[in-house]
């Protein structure tokens, strides 16, 4: 029997108890940003909080949530946000922090943060793709595919999809400059374990990354990945564009970019294929 066949099928959702969240920077430095300034729509310390909230939206309406959609339509949704975020810095003394905003499927909306180190604006709103003179993220394929599920292909806390693929790659802690890729069983790139990817393909027109539900949503569900708030903007800028590719299409050594909502834009170069 193949290794596909005894994976769980598209279909399924292998857990049924889970939250919807969506991690994001907090920082007194995005006050003096006009590009998050742009997005929020008035200066803000929540990186691309209005994008967050979009995502967050996107995935209860996904799962039916009523009770989570009509916090999250509310007029004052993003208030709350703000507020259950500068209550969960002030928890920890302010500064810069990994700010986890949580709904329940019930509506219940909370938020966590975690003090991080500070990191420039120019890696959050990069002008250029341009890859710079640093050491990049050692980045792996994953030794074994991951079948695509709403649990990949929106933000939730069941996540023991992308713990066990940290796993297989020797990913101890969320701090070391490492990171995995899932591919699914057909051979499609998904996206990193903790970021959206990001492959120079000239054919293609430049830097790719493989499509998600958001991209067009009434003809596909995308390769099985999230749609990332950093992957929007970058696309918005015309500095991505959607492409998809396949496994045994990655090179080893070939340079790629990694984004999330907490650190922006990082560099990576693919170690093992």
């Amino acid at each position: 029997m193949s290794l596909a066949t005894t994976l769980p099928s598209e279909a399924e959702t292998p857990e049924t108890s889970f939250d919807l969240f969506s991690s994001l920077q907090y920082s007194p430095s995005l006050l003096s940003s006009p590009e998050n300034t742009e997005i929020c729509g008035s200066p803000c310390p929540f990186y691309m909080l209005d994008y967050h909230r979009d995502r967050i939206l996107h995935a209860a309406r996904n799962f039916g949530w009523s009770d989570a959609v009509a916090v999250l339509e509310a007029p004052d949704a993003l208030d709350l946000m703000r507020e259950k975020g500068v209550e969960a810095v002030e928890r920890i003394g302010g500064g810069v922090a990994r700010l986890r905003i949580v709904i329940s499927p019930s509506g219940i909306l909370s938020a966590e943060a975690n003090p991080i180190p500070s990191i420039p604006l120019s890696s959050l709103f990069p002008t250029s793709l341009t890859p710079p003179s640093i050491t990049p993220w050692s980045v792996h394929l994953d030794t074994i595919p991951t079948p695509p599920t709403d649990l990949t292909r929106y933000k939730t806390t069941s996540r023991t999809h992308y713990n066990d693929a940290r796993t297989r790659a020797s990913i101890t802690t969320f701090t070391e400059p490492k990171e995995v890729i899932l591919w699914s069983p057909e051979g499609w790139i998904m996206e990193g374990s903790i970021t959206n990817v990001y492959f120079y393909r000239e054919e293609q027109g430049g830097w790719i990354t493989p499509s998600t539900p958001m991209d067009d949503l009434t003809a596909r569900k995308g390769k099985g990945g999230t749609a990332g708030t950093v992957r929007r903007w970058l696309i918005e800028k015309g500095m991505v564009r959607v492409g998809d590719l396949k496994k045994d299409e990655v090179v080893l050594g070939e340079v790629v970019w990694l984004s999330n909502g907490v650190k922006g834009l990082v560099l990576g170069r693919i170690a093992s294929v």
